[in-house]
């Protein structure tokens, strides 16, 4: 609790104050007392009994000045402290030191702005190591890195997946710089953190779209050009040529419209939910995919209705997910759909081949590069629809049969709405599941 009032005439004059003018304004105020009092007083003062009195209120103007001084300098270094803590607290990072010299460098003291991106409370992380943030699917050879940096007391940043007080994770750029004295000895770890959920998604994402749009629309395009070459021969067989460039160019189109769906998801602002029950909604998709390919055998089982977050991306990414895997002649899939105390768990198993080991890997990891990427952006819109709806996207490569895992937050039950089919009604942490747990 501040004890004085910013402004005031004592803090302004404290504020000019330093250690080393107390002591002068301290010693020489005391040299002064110490003459008045042992040389001009009894000089002027003939009676011992008054001479005893001047002195004690000698005494007495001694304590109250030296209080004085104290409280100018104590308010002066308050008046600072308060200010350097209101800029902290207003920054739009979180700030937090750790002790170097104890156990475990715990926090002795962290900013409002990492309260708000972490969601931990100071109390909840003093005398904590930071490490708590940390949690199943955190990279484990960043955070080597991150230790190595710290341990050589020299300032390291990495980019890490950390997890809120809430169980939600996100992306954490951390930097932590060591605060020296004037020997060059460590006072305190100075940690910076940044939320960089956002950018990541971003970029993974243009990355994706870039991705496609450069390999599979040229491959696409370069059949049609093939074809039409063909048919410029003279013995082509037009009608075969002919059927196959439309056929290449509907899938064309077909391809076009998951990439529009994809580049929504990419710029949209939009991150509002509403209530959905996913158990309609896929067997409304298992029912069109049997409908339209008689030998498919896709079957929902599980909870009669689970009613969850839904983001608008997700209706569409359903049946992407659920056409991928289904979608072929002879096709086989099963989705369980668990519902839980906070989450609903959807599983669809593959046990037809159509997932791709390697793909599935490469979701997981939340990343392409120029050697690994999807064959399709299916699994890319699955996983960002869930994200945007709050949920967790796992994934199992090895399980037999293979297993896509979606965990979504469920909805409250009496403002959950029917689906609408004429429109689209309808996010983090990726990892592969136990393959044991899927057999």
């Amino acid at each position: 609790m501040r004890i004085f009032r910013p402004g005031s005439r004592i803090t302004r004059f404290g504020s000019r104050l330093t250690p080393v003018r107390i002591a002068v304004l301290y010693a020489t105020f005391g040299l002064v007392l110490l003459v008045v009092s042992d040389v001009v007083f009894p000089w002027l003062v003939a009676d011992p009994q008054l001479l005893r009195e001047l002195q004690a209120v000698k005494g007495a103007i001694e304590v109250l000045a030296s209080a004085a001084l104290v409280y100018g300098l104590v308010a002066s270094a308050q008046r600072e402290l308060h200010v350097k803590e209101r800029a902290l607290d207003g920054a739009p990072v979180g700030v937090t030191l750790a002790d170097p010299d104890r156990e475990d460098e715990p926090l002795v003291y962290v900013n409002e702005g990492f309260e708000r991106i972490t969601g931990y409370s100071a109390s909840q992380s003093y005398g904590r190591n930071c490490r708590f943030l940390q949690g199943e699917h955190t990279d484990p050879e960043t955070v080597a890195r991150l230790r190595e940096g710290i341990d050589a007391r020299e300032p390291v940043s990495v980019e890490l997946r950390n997890y809120r007080a809430d169980g939600t994770p996100f992306w954490n750029r951390v930097t932590v710089t060591p605060i020296r004295d004037d020997d060059g000895d460590v006072q305190a770890l100075l940690g910076i953190q940044r939320d960089v959920s956002e950018r990541r998604e971003r970029e993974q994402r243009l990355s994706v779209l870039n991705r496609v749009l450069r390999h599979n629309l040229r491959n696409r395009l370069n059949v049609v050009l093939a074809h039409t070459t063909r048919l410029e021969e003279p013995d082509a067989d037009r009608e075969v040529e002919a059927r196959a460039i439309r056929e290449s160019t509907e899938d064309l189109l077909r391809f076009t419209e998951r990439v529009q769906e994809f580049d929504a998801a990419i710029v949209s602002e939009e991150d509002t939910t509403r209530p959905v029950d996913v158990v309609a909604l896929l067997s409304e998709t298992a029912e069109a995919l049997r409908a339209d390919r008689p030998a498919t055998d896709v079957t929902v089982r599980g909870a009669d209705a689970a009613w969850v977050d839904a983001h608008v991306t997700l209706d569409a990414a359903m049946r992407e997910l659920l056409a991928l895997v289904g979608g072929a002649e002879r096709a086989r899939c099963t989705v369980d759909v668990t519902v839980e105390d906070a989450s609903a768990v959807v599983e669809v198993r593959d046990h037809g081949g159509r997932l791709s080991p390697s793909d599935l890997r490469v979701a997981a990891r939340d990343a392409e590069t120029s050697l690994e990427h999807l064959q399709g952006i299916e699994l890319w819109l699955v996983r960002w629809a869930v994200e945007k709806s709050g949920g967790e996207f796992a994934v199992g490569p090895d399980a037999d049969p293979a297993v896509v895992r979606l965990r979504l937050p469920r909805a409250d039950d009496g403002e959950a709405e029917p689906v609408d089919d004429a429109g689209v009604d309808q996010g983090d942490t990726s990892t592969d599941v136990d393959p044991g747990a899927d057999r």
